[in-house]
This record gives C-alpha cells, sequence and structure tokens, in this order.
C-alpha cells in the first residue's frame, strides 16, 4: 500500500447532510451542486470532499452519517439545507483509491486495518475524508481517484 501522511490546514466547506447508507449519499450532492454551481461556487480551485462521520461495519445503516462538502472563502454564508462548517486541520494518513466508490471500504480496510498498525500513529475521534480528484461526469467508474484520507492523533513527544 502506498500511503503518506499529510498535515492539512483548517477546511471550511459548504455541505449537505445524508443520513443513510453511504451507497445512497448521491442525493446530498445532487442538492448541493447545482445550486453552488449556479452562483458560481465551483470555479477555481475548490475541492469535493465527502465527510464520512460513521463505519458502516459498525453503525446501523439507517443511521451512517456522510456530508457532502466543497471549500468555500469565508464570503460563502448558510443558505436554505445547505451548511456551513470547518474540517480540523492536522495530519492525515492518506491512500489514492483508483475505482469505482463502491468499492472504496477495500482501501479503508488497507489503509486503517493494515497500515496504520505499523505506522507507530493513532487515529484521531474525528471524521475520516474522501477526496475526489475526477469528475464523475466525465470519468469512467474504474478510472475514478479518491484520497482516502484518515486523521492522526498528534505524535507524543519522548
Amino acid at each position: 500500500m502506498n500511503a503518506r501522511i499529510e498535515r492539512f490546514p483548517d477546511m471550511r466547506v459548504a455541505f449537505v447532510r445524508h443520513v443513510g447508507p453511504y451507497a445512497a449519499c448521491g442525493d446530498a450532492w445532487e442538492s448541493l451542486l447545482p445550486r453552488l454551481g449556479a452562483e458560481g461556487w465551483l470555479a477555481g480551485d475548490v475541492r469535493m470532499i465527502g465527510l464520512c462521520w460513521d463505519d458502516p461495519e459498525v453503525t446501523a445503516p439507517a443511521q451512517v452519517r456522510y456530508d457532502a462538502c466543497v471549500t468555500v472563502d469565508p464570503s460563502f454564508t448558510e443558505r436554505d439545507g445547505i451548511g456551513i462548517q470547518t474540517i480540523a486541520g492536522g495530519d492525515y494518513a492518506i491512500a489514492t483509491h483508483t475505482g469505482p466508490w463502491s468499492e472504496v471500504g477495500r482501501t479503508y480496510v488497507d489503509l486503517v486495518g493494515r497500515w496504520l498498525p505499523q505506522s507507530g500513529r493513532e487515529l484521531r475521534g474525528e471524521p475520516s475524508l474522501e477526496i475526489y480528484l475526477n469528475d464523475p461526469a466525465s470519468t469512467s467508474a474504474e478510472d475514478l481517484l479518491t484520497d482516502i484520507c484518515v486523521p492522526l492523533a498528534p505524535t507524543r513527544r519522548a
């Protein structure tokens, strides 16, 4: 597994929350993207981020929380059904998943179940991020690129 550690700054995002199975989170994106696009918020250097609050192996499917997020600047204000939050910065372990989103679970297993225990680092109690690197409208499912990012606790000083 090719994993790396990167330090992210805090990221201010506009978001729509989905509650239910991760496989059905497309509705949140369909609610968020057309509205932000019509207002010009999708131009420039924005990131599309999925904020994954729950482990579907532990949380009942009907209670899984996912936020469809787009980075925004401080001038963005809440709108009907679109909230604002700050994704905490800090160290993240990152592995790039290639292929359909329906198969990201295997990348999480490799990153958290195999790489993390050998890294000497521990998880931080915050949601994981999925940073979508290409556009599903113009990319085949097999060629989708997604950075799976798990938050790491600060290292302990000896």
